[in-house]
């Protein structure tokens, strides 16, 4: 639900911290970065109404937070890597949660294990790990949401 504009979001600023032809250093395009943040929040809210999340409001900003706040601090190593892992903690924290016990945990375990799946795509295969970032952290959570619920009616008693 949310992954169109994250992908808008994504692919703009990605496509903002690339280097020219014989540059080891890329140029920002702050035009494309304003773009990208710009759609950024847009993910979060489309995420959290869809989703029918009682305090949505309340948790698009501390996404919003959170993208800023972990996509500098990763963004220092790797930009792309900074935004699929503040896209993907966003969205764990705004999708509206299950009552499965310890749910948050395994979104964000998940979350943290595609970013690994990601970093070494970014190694290997550089387009790739820019594609995958772009979708795969929203996916994880979904994945995460559904092992939780397989979870919870194995551990429930037999009637």
């Amino acid at each position: 639900m949310g992954l169109v504009p994250t992908l808008f979001s994504y692919f703009s600023y990605a496509a903002a911290f690339v280097a020219g032809p014989g540059e080891t250093v890329p140029t920002i395009d702050l035009g494309l970065l304003a773009i990208a943040l710009a759609i950024a929040p847009l993910t979060f809210i489309v995420v959290g109404f869809v989703s029918k999340n009682p305090g949505a409001a309340r948790m698009v900003l501390w996404s919003m937070m959170l993208l800023v706040g972990i996509g500098l601090g990763l963004g220092y190593f790797n930009p792309i890597l900074g935004a699929a892992a503040g896209f993907g903690v966003g969205t764990a924290l705004t999708l509206n949660m299950p009552e499965f016990t310890n749910q948050l945990r395994r979104r964000l375990i998940g979350v943290g294990l595609a970013l690994v799946y990601m970093f070494l795509l970014l190694a290997v295969a550089t387009p790739a790990g820019v594609l995958t970032g772009a979708a795969l952290p929203l996916l994880i959570v979904g994945f995460a949401d559904e092992y939780g619920a397989w979870r919870t009616r194995r551990e429930l008693p037999v009637e």
